[in-house]
C-alpha cells in the first residue's frame, strides 16, 4: 500500500540576488513557505510505525529562519535553488522516499513559486 504524507512550514528571511539587474539585488526579506509531499509504501514504516518523521523538515527550516539565505546556499538564492537545496537535502537523508517540493517566495503571492519532485 502506498503512503502519501504532506507537511508545510514557514520561515522568515533576507536575500539578494547577484548580477541581477533590478531591487531584489538589494537585500530584502520574505515570509517563505514550503509544503512538502513525502511518498513510500506501508513496508517502508519504522518501528514505531512512522514513514517520515515531520521534525526532518523543520530541521531544515531552522536552518534558514530569520537568516541571510546568502550565506546559507552555495549558488544565488533564487526560490529555484532555495527549492533545490530543500530536495536535496530531503534525498539525501531519505533516499528510499519520493518526494515533492514546493517552497513559495512569499505566502502572499501564491503564483510565485518552485517545484521540484519525484512525483
Amino acid at each position: 500500500m502506498t503512503i502519501t504524507l504532506f507537511t508545510e512550514e514557514f520561515f522568515n528571511a533576507a536575500h539578494l540576488l547577484k548580477n541581477y539587474n533590478g531591487k531584489c539585488s538589494e537585500i530584502h526579506g520574505h515570509s517563505w513557505k514550503i509544503e512538502v509531499w513525502i511518498r513510500g509504501e506501508e513496508n517502508q514504516k519504522n518501528d514505531i510505525g512512522l514513514l517520515w518523521d515531520f521534525n526532518n523538515l523543520k530541521k531544515i527550516v531552522d536552518q534558514f529562519d530569520h537568516k541571510n539565505l546568502n550565506n546559507i546556499l552555495p549558488d544565488n538564492p533564487t526560490v529555484e535553488n532555495i527549492t533545490g537545496f530543500i530536495y536535496k537535502q530531503l534525498k539525501n537523508d531519505h533516499k528510499d522516499l519520493l518526494f515533492k517540493i514546493r517552497v513559495y517566495e512569499s505566502i502572499t503571492k501564491r503564483n510565485s513559486y518552485c517545484e521540484i519532485g519525484d512525483f
